[in-house]
């Protein structure tokens, strides 16, 4: 039920809050922050502008959640220096309650102020780490600082200009996920609790007013040379790589953050190409080509990032060692690592560790979800289990886990409508059946020589002095 209208401490317009736990509104005539309590209203200052930042939801706007109907009441926009991103302010259930409703590295996300939780201090939090919530066991998936930079409507709380806002992102299992919000002061901090939402959870009736970035546009424009680029899927992408001109920018700020060259070559799969895999209809939004050093030479791989709708993102890799394979995201929290870093274990199954390395972006051509930067580096390491990969990528802020299984490069044309004549060049390791019999054959006659000659020495007392080790013979891989 809303309360009764008073005025603006700022510009003197009418406030009202239509919500029994909103703390404070921005004024939509000033962009002053008002505070409410026991005293009145006071104004904190004035908000800085939005960013036009690509986003699915407006306030005002109605729908459900997983059945359970909301309306958005309030946006705080946050940036921890890499480009901004929003978190809305919600009513569930006609006003009965409020949650936030954030949208990240594309998935969406729901959460509800759970009191009464103990929260370890901010300095002790460590990635991966075990954190007891309530009845539930969540994992720590990302620790950050940002600042919320602007904001609009109604607002569970009073945020000052340049609000420093301390988390850390954790995720459940069957979904869950929750955040510990430590404020800008003071070692412990609230926990929110809900689940990340599948977009077919997620219903939207667009009754508030849309910015131009919330209206579907058909072509996003390069800062750079200014050409329109195809518009893929806009209101979910952070940054644009140019077909035209090379140059990487950030969509929401229409800033350049690389000037990258012009593509050397065409990708194997063109972006905006559409096609089914496994009966889902997936587009082809960006090319993004990464390396890592290995015994001082740059190795690189291919990564081709799809979308469905209704499924979300999926990556196709394109390895030079190991040929293709489809990538799929896993929640931390789905995953054994008490092997680690011997060994962990997924859906039952041991995963032996192979390798680790540094792996940083190269070039980026289309759209991508995250903030991405060329140069940026992450640790990665490979486990394995047949010809299943589990990968593990972690930076100083964050860990991510994906599963990759191979997939022929016949399967991939065939859904995408691409020529066998577009096969990219046979991997190192991929050797044909004949060629395998071939060796193994030549191994068995190696073998029976060297039997021979050491029988021979044998005999004659002597020992060999060609310096062979004994060691084991590999085809294939790293």
């Amino acid at each position: 039920m809303a309360t009764p209208t008073a005025n603006c401490p700022s510009c003197g317009a009418p406030i009202q809050f239509a919500l029994g736990s909103s703390i404070a509104k921005v004024c939509e005539y000033c962009r002053h922050t008002v505070v409410r309590s026991d005293r009145g209203l006071q104004s904190l200052g004035k908000v800085a502008d939005l960013a036009e930042t690509p986003a699915l939801v407006s306030i005002g706007d109605e729908g459900t959640i997983s059945g359970r109907p909301f309306r958005v009441f309030g946006r705080v926009q946050l940036n921890h220096g890499k480009g901004p991103w929003d978190e809305y302010y919600i009513a569930l259930d006609h006003g009965q309650s409020w949650a936030w409703l954030a949208h990240a590295q594309g998935e969406w996300f729901v959460t509800s102020w759970v009191t009464g939780v103990a929260t370890p201090p901010f300095e002790s939090l460590r990635l991966e780490a075990d954190i007891p919530i309530g009845p539930q066991n969540f994992r720590v998936a990302e620790i950050h600082t940002a600042r919320i930079t602007s904001a609009e409507g109604e607002l569970p709380g009073a945020f000052p200009n340049n609000y420093l806002r301390r988390y850390a992102d954790l995720r459940g299992p069957r979904l869950g996920f929750a955040t510990l919000d430590y404020g800008d002061a003071g070692p412990n901090g609230a926990a929110f609790v809900g689940n990340a939402l599948p977009e077919t959870e997620l219903k939207v009736v667009a009754l508030g007013p849309r910015s131009q970035r919330k209206v579907k546009v058909t072509a996003l424009k390069c800062p750079s040379c200014g050409g329109d680029v195809p518009a893929l899927s806009p209101e979910r992408s952070e940054r644009l790589g140019c077909p035209y001109c090379g140059a990487l920018s950030d969509i929401a700020e229409r800033r350049i953050i690389a000037q990258q060259e012009q593509a050397r070559q065409a990708p194997v799969i063109p972006i905006g190409t559409r096609g089914t895999l496994d009966g889902v209809a997936y587009v082809c939004l960006a090319w993004i080509r990464r390396g890592s050093d290995y015994e001082g030479e740059l190795y690189e791989w291919e990564e081709f990032l799809l979308y469905a709708e209704g499924v979300g993102y999926r990556f196709l890799v394109l390895d030079p060692e190991t040929g293709w394979s489809f990538v799929t995201a896993l929640s931390v929290a789905d995953l054994d690592l008490r092997p680690a870093p011997a060994s962990v274990v997924y859906a039952g199954q041991a995963f032996a560790a192979r390798n680790q390395a540094y792996a940083r972006v190269l070039y980026v051509l289309g759209e991508v979800y995250w903030q991405c930067e060329v140069g940026e580096s992450v640790s990665v390491s490979d486990f394995v289990c047949g010809d299943t990969v589990l990968s593990r990528e972690a930076s100083a802020t964050e860990v991510l886990w994906s599963l990759s299984r191979p997939l022929d490069w016949s399967v991939i044309a065939a859904a995408f409508g691409l020529s066998e004549a577009r096969r990219p060049p046979t991997p190192r390791n991929s050797i044909s059946s004949q060629t395998i019999i071939f060796l193994v054959v030549m191994g068995l006659l190696l073998c029976a020589v060297l039997v021979l000659v050491v029988s021979n020495d044998d005999e004659n007392g002597g020992t060999t002095s060609s310096g062979y080790r004994g060691g084991g013979v590999f085809i294939g891989g790293k």
